[in-house]
């Protein structure tokens, strides 16, 4: 692949001196372009690229100015490193000097990364879909490049104050609803950001209970995408029609429903075409190619993701141990909670012998990667203790950062794959 020469690449050789005099002369221009982290590779100058080196080396030991900087470069280019430090006589426009030189940089690492694209599409062997893949992840790092989120205390109190007259208004509930009175009660709600994994064995419920989910929030207008990797489309479907209308799909098929039941199939239909649900049952995502649907649609406005279910995400490396790739899924998948600023429920298998002795799975339970309990901000185990499933159906709140843990009986019937919360618990 041919170099593009420094004189091509997005810079401006002004603004990186304005930058660098306004960060030689000034602490606090220095400690702004420190928290938002300039490095070398900021600037497209050789000269410019050693001198703030030497900024970053002389600022760890806390005496810096320009006068300090320039003597202590090599006393070859000694009289350049003055000559760029007059460029500028105030600080006035460091802000525009930070963000033009920042800017320069992230376009040339986008270059980079379309560069190393054209590359990797001319190798033999790497399928169409990896290399897309690949080009997600690698311009999905450089969105996530953060500016400062440094803020007053007094900030963080008005913006903590506001969601505390939330839950007063709401009887607490200021999250997503769950539609479970007890647990939106242990949770109040699901948050911005927020990384809920619902964890169960095979068979026990957790399609069914995050179909409940989805369904809570359409309820309360909120706008839903789910990922279904392992199901299609239509069979997610048939489970929240038979929930919603309260028909069982059986029934449906047989052309045996009553006059009632063709009301509450019509309603329930009814809802769904007036819903904002936007349904993926592709089976060979990625993160990235999540993260880019995500995107996609959060332009138009996204409340809530599901994602059923965490171990058939594909891994975008497959050359790494089972357990890496899981970490890095988790990863992924908490980094788009944190970029939409949405909350993501995510399904996770548990080992098999989870349900030994009808005990109560534990965090350690989680299978392949102590990563996903890790990244997770809230746990929900879903388990069973005996073999009915109606009376004996349990939603454990094993982790919850921001609040308590404890215990729903639920109530699951299979006709219609529909979770309520039992109201008389059948474990006491």
């Amino acid at each position: 692949m041919d170099t593009i020469s420094t004189s091509t690449k997005p810079h401006n050789s002004d603004a990186e001196a304005g930058l660098l005099g306004c960060v030689a002369k000034s602490e606090d221009c220095r400690m702004d372009a420190m928290e938002r982290g300039i490095r070398a590779d900021w600037f497209c100058d050789q000269l410019h690229k050693q001198i703030c080196d030497k900024i970053i080396e002389l600022d760890d030991s806390g005496d810096v100015d320009d006068i300090t900087v320039a003597l202590s470069m090599a006393e070859e280019v000694r009289s350049k490193v003055f000559e760029v430090f007059d460029r500028v006589e105030t600080t006035g426009k460091f802000k525009f000097f930070l963000d033009a030189v920042e800017g320069d940089w992230l376009k040339r690492r986008a270059r980079d990364v379309c560069h190393g694209v054209i590359a990797k599409s001319e190798e033999q062997g790497l399928s169409a879909i990896d290399l897309i893949d690949q080009a997600g992840h690698d311009f999905s790092q450089l969105a996530l490049n953060e500016q400062s989120k440094l803020v007053t205390g007094g900030e963080v109190m008005e913006s903590t104050w506001k969601n505390l007259e939330a839950r007063m208004r709401t009887d607490g509930i200021d999250g997503v609803t769950s539609g479970i009175n007890k647990l939106d009660k242990l949770t109040y709600g699901w948050h911005q950001s927020d990384l809920i994994l619902v964890a169960a064995r095979t068979s026990v419920g957790k399609t069914a209970f995050s179909v409940e989910l989805a369904l809570a929030a359409l309820k309360a207008k909120k706008t839903v995408q789910y990922f279904s990797l392992e199901m299609q489309n239509e069979s997610v479907m048939e489970r929240m029609l038979a929930s919603v209308s309260g028909v069982p799909i059986r029934v449906m098929v047989d052309k045996v429903m009553t006059e009632g039941q063709e009301l509450a199939v019509s309603e329930a239909k009814s809802f769904f075409r007036n819903s904002n649900l936007y349904m993926e049952d592709d089976g060979n995502m990625t993160v990235a190619t999540i993260r880019a649907k995500a995107r996609k649609l959060a332009r138009k406005g996204l409340d809530m993701i599901v994602i059923d279910y965490a171990q058939l995400i594909r891994p975008e490396d497959s050359r790494v141990s089972r357990e890496q790739q899981v970490s890095t899924i988790s990863k992924g998948i908490k980094n788009i909670a944190k970029e939409l600023k949405i909350p993501v429920i995510m399904l996770a298998q548990l080992k098999r012998d989870a349900d030994e002795f009808n005990r109560e799975p534990k965090l350690s339970d989680l299978r392949e990667s102590g990563s996903l309990e890790q990244d997770a901000d809230l746990v929900l185990m879903l388990w069973r203790k005996g073999d009915n499933p109606e009376k004996e159906t349990m939603l454990s709140v094993s982790k919850q950062r921001q609040g308590r843990t404890g215990k729903v009986d639920l109530c699951f019937k299979p006709s219609i794959q529909k979770f309520t919360e039992r109201i008389e618990s059948s474990l006491n």
